[in-house]
């Protein structure tokens, strides 16, 4: 089923379970990528395999056991939600700070990545919109919440409820933003600069470790901007990964009513070159605080 053409990642359906293949070829549709049958995997070693397996996409990467998922009800992310510690989470503390408030507050999480920090603020009560602009790491997004939605614990489907994904170059949303402004937008560019945090003191866990080869696998290939730009979405979507996020800051501070949070590794430079009204720094990552009001 292949189409022929060079691609960075390829989705693999299982020739005994023809029924899965309308959906298979429908996502690697939106995301520009080709489709190939299992028979054909081991002519492609080094690409990426995207397989649907045990009721969800998983990403499978270079014919290696690392697999990488978007799972709030895994057990080593459930524990952060599931916990007394909630509140102490330095990004929820970031976000909410010290303020009491009446309603809950709306965020814009414009670099959403795999969710996590987004999942955690929604379990702390928040309305988050998470924006990511690759489109099958957006799809995973997608199906993790619907997935959440659907479960039995009442932990992971309230907080899902308060979760709504949008595929999009989150600079262009936001300066052409206009439903109501989120009280606080949230970036995380960490993941796109994997290799430069290293050196700033970013300490990387083995998932983290993978989750940014994944990343970084789908940033650097310009197949990425072609199936961006066929769905209508900006063209320079890649640069904006590969520019310290150029025109983020500026967006979103233009845009919040209340605060713009940004993540960052401890020994990382502000973004934009932009200082802080103050921090909070812990072992691993640092939150630089911009309060508006």
């Amino acid at each position: 089923m292949s189409n022929g053409a060079e691609s960075l990642a390829y989705f693999v359906f299982d020739t005994d379970h023809n029924h899965d293949l309308l959906a298979v070829e429908e996502l690697a549709q939106r995301c520009g990528y080709a489709v190939i049958s299992s028979d054909e995997v081991a002519n492609y070693s080094d690409a990426i395999k995207i397989i649907f397996d045990n009721g969800q996409w998983r990403i499978h990467l270079d014919n290696s056991s690392a697999i990488v998922s978007v799972d709030f009800s895994d057990p080593r992310f459930y524990t952060r939600v599931n916990s007394s510690a909630l509140q102490g989470e330095y990004v929820v503390r970031a976000v909410l700070g010290r303020k009491k408030t009446t309603q809950p507050l709306t965020v814009l999480d414009a670099t959403a990545g795999f969710g996590h920090d987004a999942f955690l603020l929604a379990a702390a009560g928040c309305q988050v919109t998470l924006v990511e602009q690759m489109p099958l790491l957006a799809y995973l997004l997608e199906q993790a919440v619907q997935r959440a939605r659907n479960s039995t614990n009442n932990l992971l489907l309230s907080a899902a409820q308060r979760m709504i994904v949008e595929s999009a170059n989150s600079v262009m949303l936001m300066q052409q933003w206009s439903a109501n402004r989120p009280d606080v937008v949230y970036l995380d560019p960490m993941y796109a600069h994997a290799e430069n945090e290293t050196k700033r003191g970013l300490k990387k866990s083995a998932a983290v470790k993978k989750n940014m080869a994944f990343l970084q696998r789908l940033t650097s290939h310009k197949a990425i901007d072609l199936s961006r730009a066929q769905a209508g979405h900006n063209q320079n979507c890649h640069d904006e990964l590969n520019s310290e996020g150029e025109g983020m800051i500026e967006a979103a501070l233009a845009l919040a009513k209340r605060k713009v949070v940004v993540k960052r590794a401890p020994g990382a430079e502000w973004l934009g070159g932009l200082k802080p009204a103050s921090s909070l720094t812990g072992k691993a990552t640092r939150f630089d605080i911009y309060p508006l009001s």
